[in-house]
């Protein structure tokens, strides 16, 4: 089994590892401070494509957390707009998306078209808190019409405080596909594509990075999907009861909550 001393890169989950809501998870700043003291590298991961990275950023300051940059904070708009840019030279894309992740797409140099044009690559549904129904009317076309479709997560709601949720981007998605007949390609967790993102984004080879987290579904199975290590946390959405209900994902290493890899980091 793969010791925490090999691991030289570590992708993690925010809400229900390193914080929950505003409160941060014992032990978590202090475990990122020992990975890089050690020389290691560690990373952010969110499939919530409506906020910009930079409100990741400020929240992690907020909470206490040290030298966290935009470079340390990774997104599924970000695997989005590098899946796009493989596929196409220029890519022409319209975007059913928050101005935020509109904003990060038109910085990578994808050209953005309004609604009613249909001379696009594909069109692109994200976690958009501002979703229409002329929005989806415009998807609906374009889908029809034969333009590939994507989205950036599959993620059917998004949690709130108290238990509370919204609708996110795979719920939208379902709308589309069940008005057209044709569901979109995801590329955020738990998908392969956000993994190829991370190995490229670090330069590093699979045995060498691990993805930390607290849902089986997203984080532990993107592990599993990517060909890397996958961590465990009992700190967020994750029980044993879950783990141990199915066979189909499999955790590598399981903590009861990041104090405990901190603790095991320390003393390896």
């Amino acid at each position: 089994m793969t010791k925490l001393k090999e691991l030289e890169c570590f992708v993690f989950d925010m809400d229900g590892t390193v914080y929950l809501g505003e409160e941060v998870i014992p032990g978590a700043i202090e475990l990122l401070d020992e990975i890089e003291r050690q020389g290691k590298r560690f990373f952010f991961f969110t499939n919530n494509s409506s906020k910009s990275p930079m409100s990741y950023v400020e929240k992690l300051i907020r909470l206490g957390f040290h030298d966290i940059g935009r470079d340390k904070i990774l997104t599924s708009g970000d695997v989005m707009i590098d899946f796009l840019k493989k596929l196409y030279p220029a890519p022409k894309i319209y975007l059913s998306g928050t101005p935020s992740l509109m904003e990060q797409f038109e910085a990578s140099g994808i050209i953005l078209v309004p609604e009613g044009e249909y001379d696009v690559d594909a069109c692109v549904l994200g976690f958009d808190t501002t979703f229409d129904f002329k929005k989806a009317d415009n998807i609906c076309k374009l889908v029809t019409k034969g333009i590939p479709f994507y989205a950036t997560n599959i993620d059917r709601v998004c949690p709130l405080e108290g238990g509370a949720f919204i609708p996110d981007c795979g719920s939208m998605s379902k709308m589309i596909e069940h008005a057209t007949g044709k569901g979109p390609k995801f590329v955020g967790k738990p998908f392969k594509e956000t993994i190829d993102y991370v190995l490229s984004y670090t330069g590093l080879s699979r045995d060498k990075v691990c993805i930390v987290g607290d849902r089986l579904y997203t984080d532990i199975a993107t592990g599993n999907n990517g060909g890397i290590t996958s961590i465990g946390v009992l700190s967020g959405e994750m029980t044993l009861e879950d783990i141990e209900s199915q066979d189909e994902i499999h955790v590598d290493i399981l903590y009861d909550s990041v104090m405990d890899m901190l603790e095991e980091l320390r003393n390896e």
